[in-house]
């Protein structure tokens, strides 16, 4: 199974908006949970970190073989979950700088 990880940028004064989507979300499981299965997504783990005065989200999914196939319809995708999920994102992250949710280059990864 592969890994990928995520750091977006959350907007000034978007936090406690952010962190009230991220409860939202949690309370509505089955339907996040249907979202990842479309999306070959088999884990999420959320940190926040304040990093020189900014507020960064750390997003870390274990995810299939698909993922990357599937996540080209993300955008355009009609699913009433899948467009809030999107919406309240787009909202909270400070895509000005989209370099910053490209997905990092992996050194290494060891298990024990």
């Amino acid at each position: 199974m592969k890994s990928v990880l995520f750091s977006m940028a959350v907007k000034p004064g978007k936090l406690e908006e952010y962190k009230a989507f991220a409860k939202e979300t949690l309370a509505r499981m089955d339907e996040y949970s249907d979202m990842m299965k479309r999306y070959d997504i088999h884990s999420a783990k959320v940190w926040l970190k304040q990093i020189a005065g900014t507020d960064y989200v750390f997003v870390y999914h274990d995810v299939g073989p698909n993922f990357e196939e599937k996540m080209q319809g993300w955008e355009s995708s009609d699913h009433p979950f899948d467009k809030w999920f999107n919406e309240a994102l787009m909202d909270s992250y400070d895509i000005e700088n989209i370099a910053a949710m490209e997905a990092p280059e992996q050194l290494f990864d060891v298990k024990v």
